[in-house]
């Protein structure tokens, strides 16, 4: 299918999915149960693209109008009409020279003498990076961040709304370049957006007029969907695990190879190479499911903005991680079959490289918040079982590093830099794991359990051999071991993952790979074959 018509397709799709869940602004607004559902439901990973604009068009756009609602009253019929999909939802933050110090961001906003603003792209760096803002056959409306200036003052970086293009035509002044695919990943038009001097009505700055006394936190309040965004990323990953350990452990089952010792067939499941790394999958997928919605709970419940960030980047940062490595440990599982865009691991795995940058880079969000964490101005949810491996491991982490950040002359030294900050990543992960294990406890199989644990032995493994004396080999064998127990139940977990309807790969079944293969370009005539796998 060309790519112009798949983009079409994710469109549709985006609005099938907005007409199915039927949220309000309400439930974007304060993430309720119902839209923690529809973020966890695993048909966004079906078409990633479809994922991508969703968070933006329901987390970034309508969540960020939402939050003026209740003092602009003249923003419900946007609101109601971006729910409905009608207007496609933007969200215009960082700049192609100002990513991570968006804060620094060159856009411009300059009040009019007759109250309504100028919106200006000054340079080619102060173009808006990402997000998908090219005539797409439905109106386009954009959240965008910008620096307000009034008479030359500079008044801090405020929140405007402006109108795109109606559809099939860019609006006067709006300029959008479209960039090149991201490697691998389902289409969407990524662009370039520049403001060529244009018209904005008084109307459209949410944010207050007035210079804050607290510019960076007024921004990060205006940002505050980004935040929400974070947690969202790491619901995601869980979804995206759960539909790759499905693929392969399916096809692991069908897929035979000739057994030389008794010259019968036997499933490639059978051998211990296959099966502890797609059972190990599949356990780590059951068990992020419940630290999920533990994260999703806290979350809401945390009335200081700054512990939501924390728990949405301990979120994030440990399922991403955890998506990364087995995905692509999934995909050479299933060997050149794992290529192929057609059985989803691929693809999942290049949209969750983007994921990870998106709504905070997880190696930024997490050496910003382990810092925190050393310095003791974040407390971490307390210990549910102190005496577990995963807990001892995270406990010894923190230890050594505080050490480390103790020695040092303060927080921004040297040696902080090449002692403690490469480690940041590493103890936020231990610090998920060890949550999510215990999200899951009285929830999930023992056998389960344990080999979520065994799994996670090579993040580590120096300290598992030097402080729990279980040296290679034996972490090894814990892991295969665990895994075998559950083998015989490959069924019962399969039928866990709940994922058998998202299932598109053709791998998983003769019946799917026959229709597969017959409506694929033919030239000259097939055989008579009635071989399989």
């Amino acid at each position: 299918m060309p790519i112009e018509e798949r983009i079409k397709l994710t469109y549709e799709r985006a609005k099938s999915v907005v007409q199915h869940y039927r949220l309000t602004a309400e439930d974007v607004l304060n993430l309720s149960e119902r839209y923690w559902q529809f973020h966890s439901d695993p048909i966004l990973m079906v078409d990633g693209s479809v994922a991508t604009l969703l968070t933006i068009h329901y987390n970034l756009c309508l969540g960020t109008i939402a939050m003026y609602l209740k003092t602009r009253p003249d923003l419900r019929p946007i609101v109601d009409k971006l729910l409905l999909f009608e207007v496609n939802g933007q969200y215009c933050l960082t700049e192609l020279g100002h990513g991570l110090d968006v804060v620094n961001m060159e856009t411009r906003a300059s009040l009019l003498p007759d109250g309504n603003f100028e919106l200006h792209t000054p340079t080619d760096l102060a173009a808006k990076y990402m997000p998908p803002t090219s005539p797409s056959g439905y109106p386009c409306i954009a959240v965008v961040h910008a620096r307000l200036f009034v008479n030359d003052e500079d008044r801090g970086l405020k929140v405007f709304l402006a109108h795109l293009h109606d559809g099939i035509k860019m609006n006067p002044g709006v300029v959008s370049k479209v960039l090149a695919p991201r490697g691998s990943a389902r289409p969407v038009e990524h662009c370039l957006t520049y403001f060529n001097h244009v018209h904005l009505p008084a109307t459209a700055l949410l944010s207050g007029l007035q210079k804050s006394k607290v510019p960076r936190e007024e921004f990060f309040n205006n940002m505050y969907r980004v935040i929400s965004g974070t947690i969202s990323m790491g619901a995601l990953a869980v979804s995206s695990m759960r539909i790759a350990s499905y693929v392969a452990a399916k096809y692991s089952l069908r897929r035979h190879v000739m057994d030389t010792s008794t010259s019968l067939a036997r499933p490639i499941m059978s051998f211990s190479t296959q099966y502890t790394t797609v059972i190990s999958a599949i356990a780590q997928s059951l068990v992020f499911r419940f630290f999920s919605n533990y994260c999703h709970e806290l979350f809401v419940n945390a009335d200081d903005p700054t512990m939501r960030h924390f728990i949405a980047a301990v979120m994030k940062t440990t399922t991403m991680r955890a998506a990364h490595a087995t995905i692509i440990d999934l995909g050479d599982r299933c060997g050149a079959q794992g290529l192929a865009e057609v059985n989803q691991m691929a693809v999942l795995h290049a949209d969750m490289r983007g994921a990870a940058i998106a709504e905070g880079d997880i190696l930024v969000i997490s050496i910003r918040f382990a810092m925190e964490i050393l310095r003791k101005r974040i407390a971490v949810p307390p210990y549910q079982f102190p005496n577990s491996l995963l807990a001892r491991h995270e406990h010894s982490l923190t230890s050594s590093l505080r050490e480390h950040l103790a020695d040092a002359a303060s927080h921004r030294d040297q040696s902080v830099d090449t002692t403690v900050l490469p480690l940041c990543q590493s103890l936020i992960e231990a610090i998920g794991t060890r949550l999510a294990y215990e999200a899951a406890i009285g929830s999930l199989q023992d056998d389960i359990l344990d080999l979520f644990v065994a799994s996670n032995f090579r993040k580590d493994p120096a300290w598992y051999a030097l402080n729990e004396g279980l040296d290679g080999g034996t972490q090894s064998r814990m892991e295969t071991e665990a895994a075998k127990r559950l083998l015989p139940r490959i069924d019962m977990l399969l039928g866990m993952l709940e994922v058998e309807p998202y299932i598109v790969a053709p791998i998983v079944s003769d019946e799917k790979w026959s229709r597969y293969v017959n409506r694929l370009d033919t030239y000259g005539e097939m055989p008579t074959s009635t071989s399989k796998l």
